[in-house]
């Protein structure tokens, strides 16, 4: 979820002047090197986004504060029912907890609120009533939509802190926004409405799926999953085998989480296909009704891996037949799936390869030279090494994500080379990893 389907980055209107960063200056980056940058393969957005928002806040009426950048401090959540789901979340203890206790917090509090509108000069009156299990992505602007990817995300994390029934209703909400053929458009409004003419991508019926067994694994009943997601696992599982139902045995070419138009397609897209086809088997192999027998599935499931090793091996890159590794990586290996075919020797160089200036990770190696570190994708590779036994990478990124965060403690999506937060925080999907990621570690 990093661009617009203009391909302009997903900052306001104010900040898209591009101007540079006196930081990149400091850091030694020629003003004519930098220049050059905005006009890399991806377009470029401005080196220097701004802090959107300081973080949120569950007030005792129910509706959800967005606490301006320069905020310093917030409250602990005022609203009851958040205090009492925070209560009983079996948190990690230890080393993680506070950083735990504030990403479930807000989490919880993007999930299903009413949200207080904002603006870039701060709060204006009313608030908008999201439906509840909907994740918003983030609290202003553009972000203040529901992406199947982050909600799968955050229902898998709610399953993994045992806060199962709000795993259900994320889910169950995501159901009541499937098409048709099982899969899903790119975002959604509080209403349910597509927002604009942003392509379909197709990696969200693999992420549905995903989640649900991550559910299953995670002890959740089957007769409950069943119960209320029954009809959308029986779509979205024949629309996961169309999708693979091709000479390739992959997907077409989609726009997956970097959110621009493809041509071929990439690993984000192709591996969520496999992911969700493994998790219909294990639902089917439980008993659940995903309309495929669980014999079939498995046969895919062997094809599709298959697919995936002679489309994507040796170099294990964004695109098909390269070695651009992108934070798509941590898709193919544990904790997802078995590692694929030469996975983890590419997987080991790939926090390197992928660095910023002041730590973290870009979305890919491929990705615009501008200096912006993002949140999701160091998150998602901090979960990735944690599972792959790589523990002091898991901790060294995790530890750079908690010093990163806002002065009232929220997640930002990204962070500038001058190791300042930008753009909104929290940011739901980064809060998902984060929690995922230190459940991992233990």
């Amino acid at each position: 979820m990093t661009q617009v389907p203009s391909g302009e980055p997903r900052v306001p209107a104010g900040d898209r002047q591009g101007r540079l960063c006196r930081r990149m200056l400091l850091l030694g980056v020629p003003a004519t090197a930098a220049a050059a940058s905005m006009v890399a393969r991806l377009p470029s957005r401005p080196a220097c986004p701004e802090l959107l928002s300081g973080g949120v806040l569950a007030r005792a009426d129910g509706v959800v504060e967005v606490l301006p950048p320069e905020q310093e401090t917030r409250l602990n959540p005022l609203e009851p029912a958040q205090r009492q789901r925070l209560a009983v979340a079996t948190l990690p203890t230890g080393r993680w907890r506070e950083l735990c206790r504030t990403a479930l917090g807000d989490l919880l509090a993007l999930t299903g609120p009413s949200l207080a509108r904002a603006d870039g000069d701060g709060v204006v009156p009313g608030h908008t009533r999201f439906p509840g299990g909907a994740v918003v992505a983030g609290p202003v602007g553009i972000w203040r939509y529901v992406w199947p990817r982050d909600a799968s995300f955050a229902a898998a994390a709610y399953a993994a802190v045992g806060l199962v029934p709000e795993a259900l209703d994320v889910l169950a909400h995501l159901a009541t926004l499937q098409r048709p053929d099982g899969g899903f458009e790119a975002r959604y409004t509080a209403a349910g409405m597509v927002p604009d003419d942003r392509p379909a991508q197709s990696d969200g019926i693999g992420w549905f799926l995903w989640a649900a067994g991550r559910l299953l694994s995670a002890g959740a009943d089957g007769g409950e999953i069943a119960q209320r997601l029954g009809a959308a696992l029986v779509r979205a599982c024949a629309g996961v085998l169309a999708l693979t139902d091709t000479p390739s045995h992959l997907p077409a070419a989609s726009p997956d989480y970097w959110e621009v138009k493809e041509r071929t397609v990439t690993l984000g897209t192709a591996a969520p296909a496999l992911l969700g086809l493994e998790a219909a088997r294990a639902l089917a192999a439980a008993g659940l009704n995903t309309g495929a027998d669980v014999d079939l599935l498995a046969e895919r499931v062997t094809t599709v891996r298959a697919a995936l090793e002679l489309g994507f091996a040796p170099g294990w890159g964004r695109h098909v037949r390269g070695d651009d590794v992108d934070a798509a990586i941590a898709f193919v290996a544990p904790p997802f799936t078995r590692a694929c075919d030469g996975v983890e020797a590419v997987r080991r160089g790939a926090v390197a390869r992928m660095s910023r200036p002041a730590g973290g990770v870009a979305p890919g190696a491929s990705w615009r030279d501008d200096g912006i570190s993002w949140t999701p994708e160091t998150a998602l590779l901090a979960w990735s090494a944690a599972a792959l036994g790589r523990t002091e990478e898991a901790r060294e990124l995790l530890e750079w994500l908690e010093d990163h965060r806002t002065g009232a403690g929220a997640l930002p999506e990204k962070v500038r080379a001058d190791g300042a937060p930008a753009g909104p925080a929290p940011l739901a999907w980064t809060c998902a990893l984060v929690l995922l990621s230190a459940v991992e570690l233990g």
